[in-house]
């Protein structure tokens, strides 16, 4: 990917998340005047550089650099997700299938909800979600109620209200996952 695709990038991400140029360069502990340099397209980060850039703006440092663009269609393969563990100590894995998240109001993800993630206690988040399971079942608290959802099953639901997914059974359950931000 060229510099200057990198720096139109940099610059939607900044701005989507409604950061000044100064403030993502205090965190990525870079000057002002390089984060300008790299937006207009006048530099080429190294890749140091960019993955200082992309964890200040809370981005996998791969979506900058590794997606096919094909005019508005982006092809993410396989082996180019973000994956990792869920931080929030629910037991999930879970896989970003757009690289896209920064730059749209929906969010796919698939997460691969563990036999052993038994944590009860609901979350809450500002955006709407829908799930649809790919395998397994899960059983949906939502608000003082409870579901179980096999493979096929879909649900969408405001995430202002508290719930949580977790394993219906011993195997391990696949759920497509789309957070859709308000804008």
């Amino acid at each position: 990917m060229d510099k200057i695709e990198i720096g139109k990038r940099v610059k939607s991400i900044r701005l989507r998340k409604k950061m000044t140029q100064q403030q993502v360069a205090d965190l990525a502990n870079i000057t002002k005047s390089h984060v300008s340099k790299i937006e207009n397209g006048q530099a080429s980060p190294a890749l140091t550089t960019l993955s200082k850039i992309a964890k200040a703006l809370d981005s996998p440092t791969s979506w900058f650099i590794d997606q096919e663009e094909h005019g508005d269609l982006t092809i993410v393969r396989q082996g180019q997700r973000e994956a990792g563990k869920e931080n929030n100590g629910l037991g999930y894995d879970y896989e970003l299938l757009a690289n896209k998240m920064n730059l749209s109001f929906i969010s796919p993800t698939v997460v691969t909800v563990l036999p052993e993630a038994v944590t009860i206690e609901p979350y809450v988040h500002p955006n709407d979600e829908f799930i649809f399971i790919l395998s397994g079942s899960i059983k949906l608290m939502y608000g003082s109620k409870e579901f179980v959802l096999l493979k096929g099953d879909s649900a969408y639901f405001s995430g202002r209200t508290p719930h949580i997914f977790l394993p219906e059974s011993d195997e391990t359950a696949k759920v497509l996952t789309i957070y859709i931000e308000e804008s």
